[in-house]
Parts: structure tokens; C-alpha cells; sequence
């Protein structure tokens, strides 16, 4: 058994379904291997494309996301997906071929040292230099992305490496094992209750504050806490935050939800924060999204309770008055237990922090329903909101778009809602539908995205026809990077605004369905025909140019003038 055949079948007894690739440079014998043990490899135009898939697959299933391009350049556009993985902590695996180890150093094809350009954002890369290695190296990968706080790795491994006999030893340690699935805290053991003494004290903590908050993120997601979640809510009526673009665990609409971090634009719950005297931290980063836990987004004077699988995180941007160790669902399990001893009187609290949020809603409430084209980015989620009552996988690539879709569509941030993550990158959605649907086949998948982050991957149409994924993509069309030209007087928009591309034509030249909006009462009908039909089909909808922060000075100074 070579090593690539050796690769191939430990990957299928780790659970890995399908490899996301593209052919080149010292790829083919591992290429083969899938073909010879047929292993599912869905190959693509575009090796960004084919890392997106490999992270949207890893976030959205909690098993390890396997992608594997040719040396140089395949490595390079790669890279992108990897490092979206890193900052959102998901679980991926980047296989980089090479050429032979006996040329190395003398400037073969697409030299390049691939392993120091990963290495920043992988929690483990390596340079498998021989075939008698690659199981060590392999383990070791595996292990470190799967444990603690998921993450990216990467292995370099050359095309004589896939081509060399693999010892007998390893070859019968596969053979002989039934390993556990490459899933998120399976390999290693992650802990799982936290120290009874400081559950006890988080839950004294909580139940003494006037003004407590909860924020969750994607820990609490790969944990699988959304009813713990629930529960503990219900119990406590304590207002609870998700980290815009992580991983949702909110199944279900609950009253104590009041949206996501990130902007008083988006939530007006936010600005509550600054009040919280008390915030339990779920598996959540503490970053850019929540202002680093310090002032104006929160006061001076406010106490952190943290829980993370990771006990490193405990720590991490702030020192938390309280850490706990242990898997979120098992500590909020614990809580619930401590916490039924206790009185909780957050109702008034929990009310305000909701009207908060319901006041900017009301803002907006009479604006942008207007039947007019373009239509306004408002209109738009609207028209979409009904559909995420039923189980369809969404998800959100833009900037502008999703500023407005997080506002509007707020109550509904499950675990198949799904978002670039903490990175911003846009340009993943028209790949990730495909990695979406092939993680839930049974479900219909509904995607809304801009115009510029349609633009990226717009091939890889050609790619969901082929492999039977199909999906819906509603694409809002305003010519221009939308925040970008938002931030800007209409004299300094350059480099900020382009022409129109007409995506409902481009999807029938790939084969797909194309549908071009011209009234607002069309658009939910077309999302309606395109969720039931066995195919791509892309819904132009031409936009109206203006952010958030835009229209709502337009709307002051219109204010202005008529009172």
C-alpha cells in the first residue's frame, strides 16, 4: 500500500465523506487513490473555492473538512479558505502536493516553501519529507485540529511520498483499528464538566447581578448547547447575545435572545452592554465584535464569567473573574442543576435590553416598503424572512447586505445559518451553498448575497450542476462594494462602484436557472419556484445603492426639513 492509498482509506475510517480538490502538480497518485478506493471528490474551477467548501463543510458539521490542491500556486489560492478556518476555529485539513523530495532545493517546478506560509494560521504544518513519517504526521495533524479550539492544518506532501510503500507496521494499525470519527472534541478527549466549585460561584454571580448578559459563539455550537442553552434561558431570563458570523446554536426563536454583537446599527440590544454588570462568555471570542471586552462597548467595572472547551482561551483579550474548563453544554447542564436553587428577578432587565432592540426596528419599520426597482436591501429580507421558518439552509456573503439581513432577520441565528465568520471575507457563498448542501442534502438551501461577493466564484455554477447541489442564490445588485461606497461622499467613491453583471443570464450560460426581478412582488414567488426546482437558480434583484449608516442620515435630514 503506498502512501497516498494509505491517506485515502484512513481518511474514509476517520468519517471523511468527500475530499474538496483540484488536479495539478503532484496531486495525481493521491487523485488516484480516491478513484481506486472511490472516495468522493468533488474537484473544482477554482482552489479558493475548494478551501471554502473544505471550511463551510468543517463548520457546518463539526467533522474535520479535507481539501487538497497541487504545489504553488494551488497552495497560495488555498491559503484564503485556510485562514477563514483559522479565525473562525474550524475543523480542516489543506493536503498540498509537491514535487519529489530528490529535486528539492534545486528549484523544481513551483518550489516553494509551502509549510512557513501555513504555518501562521495552522494549529499544526508539516513537511512530510519521507513516506515512513506520514502516519506521525498525519495523527498529529488530525489531533490538533480536532481538539480544544477546532482549527486548520496542513500537510506538504510530495508526489514520491504518495508514491512510496508505507511500513507494514502502519499499514496493519490501519487495517486492525476502528478509529472514532475526525469529528470536533472526539480526538482527543475534550473535558467536559467544569469544577463544581466554580459552576457554583458563576451561578451566584449570575443570579446576584441587576444587569447580567450572556454572549455564545462557535464553541457553544460545536458543543452542541442550543437546548442547554434554552433551557438555562428559560430558567434565568438573562438576555443572550451570538457573536456576529459565528456559528448559531439559537434552534429555536427564544424570548431571551435579542440578536447579535457588533454595532448599535445592526442591534440596538447592543448598546445595552455597556450597563451588563455581569456577562457569562459561552464558547465565544472576545474581539473586535464585542469592543475586546472593554469601554464604551462595556463598563470598567463589568465581571466575566468564561466557558470554554479550551482552557487556553480562558484568558485570551481579557482576564475573566471566573474561567471554567469544560465542554459549554455539560457546564450549562451543571448550571441549570445550581441554578433551580436560586430566585432570578432579570425580567425588567430582560425587557429593557428587548425594547432596545425592538426600538430600531420600529425605525425602520415604515421605511423601504416602497414598490419600487431597485428595491431597497430592507425590502429584500423581508421578502426572504419567511422562509427561514422552515428548515432551509441560509446563508449570507456581503457586506452591505448582511449588515441589513442581520438586522431584519435577527431572530432566526441557528445552527443553519451560516456566515463567512469572524474574518468579513466575502466571495465564499457560491461555493459554500455547495459544501451546505452536500452536508444537508435534504434540505432546500437559500443564499443572499451581494453582487461583489457573487462575482468571485461565479463558475463554480457549473460545479453545483454537476454534482447535483442545487440551491438558490438571490443576488442583491447595486453596482458597487456597498459599505465601501456607503462610507464615502458620492466624489470619493473610486475603486468602490462597477457595472452590472447579469447574474440571472450567467447561471442559464452555466446550465442553471436565472431570474431577473423587476417588481418587488416577484421575488418571493421566484425564491418559492427556484427552493422547489432540481437546479441552480439565481435571482437577480437590481438594488438600491445605500447602506445603513447612509440612508439613516438621509432619513434625518428628510426629518429635518419637513418638521
Amino acid at each position: 500500500m503506498n502512501g497516498a492509498h494509505w491517506l485515502v482509506e484512513t481518511l474514509q475510517r476517520r468519517g471523511v465523506e468527500c475530499v474538496f480538490a483540484l488536479c495539478g502538480n503532484g496531486l495525481k497518485p493521491f487523485l488516484d487513490a480516491c478513484v481506486d478506493l472511490r472516495m468522493q471528490v468533488i474537484d473544482v474551477r477554482n482552489e479558493q473555492s475548494a478551501a471554502y467548501m473544505a471550511d463551510t463543510w468543517g463548520r457546518m458539521t463539526k467533522r474535520i473538512g479535507v481539501v487538497a490542491v497541487s504545489a504553488g500556486p494551488g497552495h497560495t489560492n488555498a491559503l484564503t479558505g485556510l485562514t477563514n478556518a483559522f479565525w473562525d476555529g474550524g475543523p480542516m485539513l489543506l493536503i498540498s502536493g509537491c514535487a519529489t523530495t530528490e529535486t528539492r532545493g534545486m528549484g523544481h517546478f513551483q518550489e516553494l516553501d509551502q509549510v512557513s506560509m501555513a504555518a501562521p494560521v495552522c494549529k499544526y504544518a508539516w513537511f512530510v519529507d519521507r513516506v515512513e513519517v506520514l502516519e506521525h504526521a498525519f495523527t498529529n495533524a488530525l489531533g490538533a485540529s480536532l481538539s480544544g479550539r477546532p482549527g486548520p492544518v496542513h500537510l506538504t506532501i510530495p508526489v514520491d511520498v504518495f508514491g512510496g510503500q508505507m511500513p507494514d507496521s502502519a499499514v496493519r494499525r490501519l487495517q486492525g483499528s476502528s478509529p472514532p470519527i475526525a469529528q470536533v472534541g472526539a480526538l482527543p478527549a475534550t473535558p467536559s464538566s467544569g469544577d463544581p466549585d466554580l459552576v457554583h460561584d458563576a451561578v451566584e454571580r449570575l443570579a446576584n447581578a441587576e444587569r447580567p448578559a450572556i454572549i455564545v459563539g462557535n464553541g457553544a455550537f460545536y458543543a452542541d448547547a442550543g437546548k442547554a442553552l434554552a433551557l438555562f434561558a428559560d430558567l434565568t431570563h438573562i438576555p443572550v447575545f451570538s457573536n456576529m458570523w459565528s456559528r448559531g446554536c439559537i434552534e429555536t426563536p427564544l424570548p431571551e435572545y435579542v440578536g447579535t454583537t457588533f454595532g448599535e446599527a445592526t442591534n440596538g440590544a447592543f448598546a445595552s452592554l455597556v450597563e451588563s454588570d455581569v456577562v457569562l462568555v459561552l464558547g465565544a471570542e472576545i474581539d473586535y465584535r464585542s469592543g475586546y471586552g472593554r469601554p464604551p462597548v462595556f463598563s470598567e467595572s463589568v465581571r466575566f464569567i468564561r466557558v470554554d472547551a479550551d482552557a487556553n482561551a480562558l484568558s485570551k483579550t481579557i482576564e475573566p473573574a471566573l474561567g471554567i474548563a469544560g465542554n459549554p453544554r455539560s457546564v450549562l447542564g451543571q448550571m441549570i442543576d445550581a441554578g433551580k436553587s436560586h430566585t432570578w428577578n432579570h425580567q425588567a432587565w430582560l425587557a429593557k435590553v428587548r425594547g432596545l432592540r425592538e426600538a430600531l426596528l420600529a425605525k425602520w419599520e415604515p421605511r423601504g416598503r416602497e414598490d419600487v426597482c431597485p428595491l431597497t436591501s430592507l425590502r429584500i429580507c423581508r421578502e426572504i424572512q419567511p422562509f427561514l421558518d422552515a428548515d432551509v439552509t441560509f446563508l449570507l456573503d456581503g457586506g452591505n447586505i448582511g449588515r441589513w439581513a442581520h438586522m431584519i432577520l435577527w431572530e432566526r441565528h441557528p445552527a443553519h445559518w451560516f456566515t463567512c465568520g469572524a474574518s468579513g471575507v466575502v466571495g465564499w457563498g457560491i461555493p459554500g451553498a455547495i459544501a451546505a448542501k452536500l452536508a444537508r442534502p435534504d434540505k432546500p438551501v437559500l443564499l443572499l448575497s451581494g453582487d461583489g461577493s457573487a462575482g468571485f466564484t461565479i463558475t463554480e455554477i457549473e460545479t453545483a450542476l454537476r454534482f447535483n447541489t442545487p440551491y438558490v442564490a438571490v443576488v442583491a445588485h447595486d453596482s458597487a462594494w456597498g459599505i465601501e461606497a456607503d462610507s464615502r461622499p458620492p466624489d470619493r467613491r473610486l475603486g468602490t462602484v462597477f457595472g452590472e453583471i447579469r447574474f440571472d443570464r450567467v447561471a442559464e450560460a452555466l446550465g442553471g436557472k436565472g431570474v431577473y426581478i423587476e417588481h418587488p412582488n416577484q421575488l418571493a414567488p421566484a425564491i418559492e419556484r427556484g427552493l422547489a426546482a432540481d437546479t441552480v437558480t439565481f435571482i437577480h434583484v437590481p438594488t438600491e445603492l445605500g447602506g445603513i449608516g447612509y440612508l439613516d442620515k438621509q432619513y434625518v435630514a428628510g426629518m429635518r426639513e419637513t418638521g
